[in-house]
């Protein structure tokens, strides 16, 4: 069943890996062609300034989930991790994050990266986000906001084994994330109270 486990996650990672290859090109190709018109004067500036935004806004998430879900995030650095997650949250300007230097490998940065995309899908009203890691190497991110919650089926994958034929698009990212952390030689915890969500790795 683990080695199941193994072979699927390595499949998303390369699938992941190369749909994000694919569109990062067509998607940098349209905000540069947005750009060229604005020069040029030949459009309406309210719908260049939306094709400029809308494109931005796909390509930091692309980015995201190239790093997160990808093989691109077994080698980049973790500032490189930390510092597109920002801009992403900074763009959107609903979250803030707090995600200091703290010591980690490539491998670990990836497991917060997803750790963080996903303390964001418990922020429906927008909040803050703050890493931390203690001296033992537990690492928490904790998120705070107006009705800040998982929604159960969320939770319920990352608390419990659950079969691959069980999940679908609204989950596969909790339980992609237990099971990352699983290989990265740890557990993950989650923890709620009224407008605070922490998930625990250690």
């Amino acid at each position: 069943m683990e080695q199941d486990r193994a072979v699927e996650l390595i499949l998303i990672e390369l699938i992941s890996s190369r749909i994000c290859h694919d569109l990062v090109g067509p998607v940098g190709a349209v905000n540069a062609g947005a750009e060229l018109m604005g020069e040029a004067g030949v459009a309406d500036d309210e719908a260049l300034a939306l094709m400029r935004k809308s494109g931005l806004e796909a390509a930091r998430r692309l980015q995201l989930f190239r790093l997160a879900f990808g093989r691109a995030g077994n080698s980049v650095d973790t500032k490189s991790m930390r510092d597109a997650v920002a801009q992403s949250f900074e763009a959107e300007g609903k979250v803030t994050l707090q995600w200091e230097e703290i010591g980690i490998d490539p491998a670990h940065g990836r497991l917060v990266l997803n750790m963080v995309m996903l303390a964001r899908e418990a922020l429906p009203f927008g909040g803050d986000i703050r890493v931390t890691r203690e001296s033992e190497g537990r690492i928490t991110v904790n998120a705070a906001g107006k009705r800040a919650a998982f929604r159960p089926d969320i939770e319920n994958v990352m608390k419990n084994e659950v079969s691959p034929e069980e999940l679908d698009p609204r989950t596969v990212h909790g339980f992609f994330l237990r099971n990352l952390a699983h290989r990265t030689g740890g557990a993950l915890s989650v923890l709620q109270d009224d407008g605070n969500v922490a998930l625990i790795y250690d």
